[in-house]
């Protein structure tokens, strides 16, 4: 079995307190967290969250 990759927003606030959105793809809500923590170690993660694209295909 294959894993798929889905797409979280994290939520993040650097050292100066300026909070940041990013979207990316990850196997697991801790992996979108680890993600950004590689990049960003003084990230303070406060929210990661599904994106759900349910309605992409009702575009009429």
């Amino acid at each position: 079995m294959e894993n798929e990759q889905i797409e979280y927003t994290v939520e993040y606030q650097d050292s100066y307190g300026v909070v940041y959105f990013e979207n990316v793809k990850a196997l697991s809500l801790s992996d979108a967290k680890i993600q950004v923590h590689q990049r960003i170690p003084e990230a303070n993660i406060r929210a990661v969250t599904a994106v759900s694209h349910a309605n992409e295909d009702e575009s009429r």
